[in-house]
């Protein structure tokens, strides 16, 4: 049945961040009824487009992105460094041809620009009280200290430009923002690239664990504390491995089959050795396929692709920003990788016809402000 959605919600104008926070708070009440374990998945769409967000947050921001992308992104690989959150082994991505200089743009353009981002942040801003609701919630309950939390998101920054209606402003529902290559580039710092590709800018997303009576509190075996007193790892890990677990720490089985159906066997590896301070042995090899963009990582080596275009191969350990291509070095270990992805292509994803012809050593040229964009930026309606 589809629920209408109504313009006051629980007295306030409907926003969906807020929407999906109340109910989550209505679950978890109705969960510590029970005196039993529960499990609550909360998917927020913020902040994937359009960029829209209540007019109280959007105001907060106003003026913080006068700077442009170009010194946003020097400032937070900055902070990055300082907290120690980023190796310092792992360099800085340039800024690419299609992303043009802040400088470059005119005043009334960079004013524009400005205002999208100010409307993204608030955006994230939101989510972030939201969460803060959840964790309060938890804190009411007396489950806090013993709730295992994870919060991460599903991919890199997006550069895809779908503004509509300009005129409109970003707390107008019927509003349509977006931001493109350029603030992603800024949102996706180190790495390089975008959402739907392959490479780490795409790919690559922290997760944030929360378990105070779960988590070791030590350091060292690939654990680093950072400035905040907080820990991270630079571990490999994957969604596929939330089940495995889930499983783990609820001492539960993975089914052979649903009903009548077998069910493929578990592909992910508990993130519990992590948890408890050590290392995990190493993943089984990661493949990674959207589109013409394609990638495997096997240890700390990746091979990866951008639209069809040559393979390129990264030691992960020593170069997680993708700043030096070792294809022309390694170039067996190419080969080898490149026919282990194929092999999982056809096992996963039983692809079929031109999606398997062999790799093409030629790049296929592709120019991101043309192919992210649904026009040029400066003149979207």
């Amino acid at each position: 049945k589809k629920w209408p959605v109504p313009q006051q919600l629980n007295g306030r104008p409907f926003y969906t961040t807020h929407a999906m926070t109340d109910f989550a708070i209505e679950f978890m009440e109705e969960a510590s009824q029970t005196n039993q374990p529960f499990f609550l998945y909360v998917a927020y769409n913020a902040p994937h487009y359009p960029l829209q967000a209540p007019e109280e947050a959007v105001r907060k921001y106003e003026g913080q992105y006068d700077m442009g992308w170009d010194r946003l992104r020097k400032e937070r690989h900055a902070r990055q460094l300082e907290s120690r959150l980023l190796p310092s082994k792992w360099g800085l991505s340039p800024r690419p041809d299609h992303v043009p200089a802040w400088s470059s743009l005119t005043a009334s353009e960079q004013s524009w620009e400005a205002d999208r981002m100010e409307v993204f942040a608030a955006m994230v801003d939101v989510l972030d009280q939201s969460i803060g609701r959840l964790m309060e919630q938890l804190k009411k309950q007396g489950a806090l200290e013993n709730t295992l939390i994870m919060f991460c998101s599903d991919n890199g920054a997006c550069p895809f430009e779908r503004t509509r209606g300009r005129y409109l402003k970003p707390w107008d529902p019927d509003s349509y923002w977006t931001y493109d290559a350029s603030w992603a580039h800024a949102g996706n710092t180190p790495f390089r690239l975008y959402k739907q590709n392959q490479h780490e800018g795409g790919i690559s997303s922290p997760m944030i664990v929360h378990w105070p009576k779960g988590l070791s509190s030590t350091t060292g075996a690939g654990i680093r504390s950072l400035k905040d007193g907080s820990r991270a790892t630079d571990q490999p890990a994957h969604l596929i491995d939330i089940m495995a677990t889930a499983l783990e720490l609820g001492k539960a089985s993975y089914p052979e089959r649903a009903g009548t159906r077998k069910v493929d066997p578990l592909m992910g590896r508990s993130l519990v050795p992590i948890f408890k301070g050590q290392m995990r042995p190493e993943h089984d090899p990661l493949y990674f396929h959207f589109g013409t963009d394609r990638a495997l990582r096997k240890g700390s080596w990746k091979l990866v692709s951008a639209k069809k275009g040559a393979w390129e191969l990264y030691d992960l350990d020593t170069d997680r920003t993708e700043l030096y291509d070792l294809s022309g070095q390694h170039p067996d270990k190419v080969k080898t990788m490149a026919n282990e992805w194929f092999e999982w292509a056809e096992k996963v994803d039983r692809l079929r016809g031109k999606a398997l012809a062999p790799v093409q050593r030629r790049i296929t040229p592709l120019d991101f402000r043309r192919d992210t964009t649904s026009g040029d930026y400066r003149k979207t309606p």
